[in-house]
């Protein structure tokens, strides 16, 4: 995102469009994940998330200045995550899953939507035809904010997954798991070193590339699981509209 600003073949006005677009799309898929993570923990009998005054959509209770900075100069950062207390659940295992799993949930579902409007707004502008002036403006603002609200919440889902802590994909294994699994405990003791360690590797084996692409380990799990996302998706919505 950030070499945008210092492409010579986008106009100022298009690269408005594109970061104004762009960070919108990553505001609301942050914010809708971490409320999502309050709500499924708040239905199952927590109130830390609402006490808090976190079990809302305003993203500014959300956003986390320094992993959204990263987000767009480095391309990979963080929300505030919603505090959530296990011990308040009614049936713990069950709350443990369904709060880990309500997040990425959440993202899907914003991917879907996103990609349902924009495959519309491709039909009337087909029907439409030309546009300019200020209707392209409003046109490409919205036509960028579908675009990337694709991208970015498939992104989060994925990276979400992985099995590491402490991303949601740690607390489901988590939750069908002992306590004491020794996995579980190596990685509450090491996770955050263990997933800062790979996304460093990840970003340099991206950027050498060649066979070091091959190490880009969270790169490759990413572009898996939203490749084949997006592969469904038009397969199953190009054939509706």
């Amino acid at each position: 995102m950030f070499n945008i600003l210092f492409n010579q073949y986008i106009s100022a006005q298009d690269k408005f469009i594109i970061i104004v677009s762009f960070l919108f799309a990553m505001v609301l898929a942050f914010a809708m994940h971490e409320y999502a993570h309050g709500l499924v923990a708040y239905w199952n009998g927590d109130n830390t998330a609402k006490n808090s005054g976190r079990l809302t959509i305003n993203p500014f209770k959300h956003i986390d200045i320094l992993g959204t900075l990263l987000l767009i100069f480095v391309g990979f950062g963080w929300a505030k995550p919603v505090p959530v207390n296990p011990n308040n659940f009614k049936k713990i295992r069950k709350g443990i899953f369904t709060v880990s799993i309500a997040g990425v949930s959440m993202n899907l579902i914003l991917a879907i939507v996103n990609f349902i409007l924009l495959l519309i707004m491709g039909a009337i502008a087909q029907a439409v035809g030309e546009i300019a002036g200020v209707g392209y403006i409003v046109f490409n603002l919205f036509y960028y904010f579908f675009v990337y609200g694709i991208t970015i919440n498939l992104t989060l889902m994925a990276f979400n997954l992985l099995p590491i802590y402490p991303l949601d994909g740690f607390h489901v294994v988590e939750a069908f798991t002992k306590y004491d699994n020794k996995y579980c405990v190596f990685m509450r003791r090491y996770g955050s070193m263990v997933l800062f360690g790979l996304l460093i590797l990840s970003n340099l084996a991206s950027r050498i590339g060649g066979v070091f692409a091959y190490f880009d380990i969270i790169g490759l799990f990413i572009n898996t699981i939203t490749g084949g996302i997006s592969e469904l998706m038009v397969l199953i919505f190009g054939a509706i509209f």
